[in-house]
């Protein structure tokens, strides 16, 4: 249920709505397992469900209110070197999830699978219906412009470096 609701919060962006949301994505998976194929790995089929039920709460938010919101996961803090490290740490997550958003819809997608809630290759090539070494591709590019944007990003790379150092 944990990458459930990593899924729900990188789509949702709120924990309460994103339990919800895996609640309800649980409800309606049980209520359609019939049409589950045991023979397949259960996670990509429960986060397509996922998926549509938070998509679906998006569209109604939309409607309801419109209001930008910052993909970014809430990280525990552990020792703090300095209040500077601190927040040159949390102003990199801050680029990282503009970064994110920024992407196209099916490249951020693929990140998200792969980098926020650890989806194997195959999970992801069932998750999304393609060949593996769509995957691959997909993600290649999809790293490929995460970097870009992240280096475009004056927060990230102050004086065209990342993390510090040229690469």
């Amino acid at each position: 249920m944990q990458r459930g609701y990593v899924a729900a919060y990188r789509l949702l962006g709120n924990p309460d709505e994103s339990r919800d949301a895996c609640q309800e994505a649980a409800a309606r998976a049980w209520s359609a397992r019939e049409r589950y194929d045991s023979a397949q790995p259960f996670y990509p089929w429960f986060y397509r469900i996922l998926k549509n039920h938070c998509l679906d709460r998006l569209k109604l938010r939309r409607r309801v209110v419109s209001s930008d919101r910052e993909l970014s996961l809430p990280q525990p803090i552990e020792k703090a070197e300095s209040g500077e490290s601190l927040a040159l740490e949390g102003e990199r997550a801050r680029a990282v999830a503009r970064a994110v958003a920024a992407l196209s819809e099916d490249l951020r997608e693929i990140i998200e699978l792969r980098h926020f809630q650890d989806a194997s290759y195959d999970e992801i090539a069932e998750i999304l219906d393609c060949p593996i070494g769509t995957v691959m591709s997909r993600l290649y590019r999809a790293r490929k412009a995460l970097r870009n944007k992240l280096i475009a990003d004056r927060a990230w790379s102050p004086n065209g470096s990342v993390g510090g150092a040229r690469r």
